[in-house]
């Protein structure tokens, strides 16, 4: 690109960062660790489990909130899953190429444990 003058290149455009994204980060994370099959539905039953105390279909029932769609949940509710997603990958990434297993059940195992031990830390920040 040609500059006139003292213009200078515009910056790349950005895009806001939402639960979307972060979701997707996280999941990608999953995959990226060689996870497959029903992986990330237990992920984030036990990501809920421990953010939340109770299951999936009971916080989108006790909230109010339809089924499959976390931008209907409250706030806070969609703030923690957010958090968490975006620590249990950055935990995810940089365990890349480490996690292994004689089976794609133990891969998954082992992607679920460490899910579940960020979401307990995660936890610990939390106001509830």
């Amino acid at each position: 690109m040609d500059l006139i003058g003292d213009s200078q290149a515009l910056a790349p455009q950005r895009k806001r960062v939402d639960g979307a994204i972060v979701n997707k980060r996280f999941t990608q994370s999953i995959w990226d660790n060689g996870g497959a099959g029903d992986v990330f539905q237990r992920s984030v039953v036990e990501e809920t489990r421990e953010l939340f105390d109770c299951t999936v279909n009971d916080l989108y029932r006790e909230t109010g909130a339809k089924k499959g769609c976390r931008e209907t949940l409250p706030q806070a509710a969609q703030e923690a899953y957010m958090v968490n997603e975006s620590l249990a990958a950055n935990e995810l990434e940089r365990q890349v190429g480490t996690i292994g297993g004689e089976s794609q059940d133990d891969v998954n195992d082992r992607i679920v444990t460490s899910v579940r031990q960020v979401s307990k830390n995660t936890r610990r920040w939390l106001p509830w």
